[in-house]
């Protein structure tokens, strides 16, 4: 069967492709909220593609692809398969990188810093990051915006005047001696507070700058403005994402696959743990709320916590999972199931699974969905 035979019996459902070369290596895999759509756009002639995806085309000789319920599926199907298979093409267009950290060592006087490793050393770290360009202008937004160390001596090295950074106004001077601990860890905390997403003014304000900026002319400041704002949306946006998987929430998602069937996920942390197709006009309340608490149950009570950790591996899932209900809000149900539910007795599980079930079958296209991730 030649390509354009194989195109045509594409289904537009949700799924995953891998592009195989003459030797049947898969070269690329990719995800695709509709197959048929997706797949046939590297088959058509278009201007201006990037060279390295028109190399990509040029080596394909056939494909194959896998059905998934929904985009979700798909999304993390792509995720395992591309960390499975390590495909040439994924590798080359999609410019995999380490993941790094911000670090704050635990000094009287530390130094934000840059590194690739988390370590148990006491340190307060963010991330991990996947973009080094954007953590590097956060740092450099820091140091211009917050008076803390700046000096390249690894040391603190003592200077009566203070070093040229205390002499412009934009250190506090600890290598004069004449700044307390608890004066420079204010300085700290008020980082924290900002890459933890607590200080979201902070932002608002890089805002007001760049488009006063812009009105006066300095296009040059403004540019360098709009790179702050950038670094920190990057930053601030990852490390909510991993305050939420660090959290080791039961959240149970909902996705309507039609006005009959639904996916069913069940997440716990990082973790997805369970997905299942229900139909929920085929089983009545009674039905259905057994068989959801004995899932629910099942699931959120034998598996192990330690599993939950967020390490560099697994980012990638969390992404993908803690960005689909995000984006998705509106055509996804979630529910937060609290774990003192889960150990307190049957009848708090029972109130929680029947309000659930209620919000599913009582649901009405026209009017969307609310998030109830708390």
């Amino acid at each position: 069967m030649n390509l354009n035979e194989m195109l045509k019996l594409l289904p537009q459902k949700p799924g995953v492709y891998m592009m195989l070369d003459r030797l049947e290596n898969i070269i690329y895999v990719g995800k695709a909220k509709k197959l048929k759509n997706r797949v046939s756009q590297y088959f058509k002639n278009q201007k201006d593609r990037a060279p390295k995806v028109a190399e990509m085309i040029h080596n394909i000789h056939t494909f194959n692809y896998i059905v998934t319920d929904t985009e979700l599926d798909a999304f993390i199907e792509e995720c395992r398969l591309i960390k499975e298979l390590k495909p040439k093409y994924n590798k080359l267009m999609k410019n995999y990188r380490n993941y790094i950290f911000i670090k704050v060592p635990a000094e009287k006087y530390p130094k934000i810093t840059i590194v690739s490793e988390k370590a148990d050393d006491g340190a307060l770290y963010f991330g991990p990051f996947t973009s080094l360009h954007r953590v590097k202008t956060v740092i450099q937004y820091l140091q211009d915006f917050y008076p803390i160390r700046k000096c390249t001596s690894p040391g603190l090295v003592t200077r009566a005047s203070g070093c040229l950074f205390h002499q412009l106004g934009t250190c506090l001077g600890v290598c004069t001696g004449q700044v307390s601990p608890d004066e420079y860890r204010t300085q700290i905390e008020k980082i924290r507070q900002l890459l933890n997403g607590n200080e979201m003014g902070t932002v608002q304000e890089l805002l007001k700058r760049m488009d006063t900026a812009v009105e006066n002319l300095n296009f040059e400041k403004a540019a360098q403005y709009r790179e702050y704002y950038l670094g920190l949306r990057h930053v601030i946006g990852k490390q909510q994402l991993v305050q939420s998987s660090d959290k080791n929430r039961n959240i149970l998602a909902v996705e309507f696959m039609d006005t009959k069937l639904i996916k069913m996920f069940l997440i716990k942390g990082n973790k997805l743990l369970y997905r299942k197709v229900l139909n929920i006009e085929r089983e009545d309340h009674s039905t259905l709320m057994h068989y959801i608490k004995q899932i629910i149950i099942d699931t959120y009570t034998t598996v192990d916590r330690d599993i939950c950790g967020l390490t560099q591996y697994d980012i990638d899932e969390a992404q993908i999972i803690y960005s689909y209900l995000k984006r998705n809000r509106k055509s996804i149900m979630s529910f937060w199931i609290p774990a003192t539910r889960l150990n307190r007795g049957a009848s708090l599980i029972d109130d929680t699974v029947s309000k659930i079930i209620n919000r599913i079958t009582s649901r009405n296209s026209s009017d969307g969905f609310a998030v109830d991730i708390q």
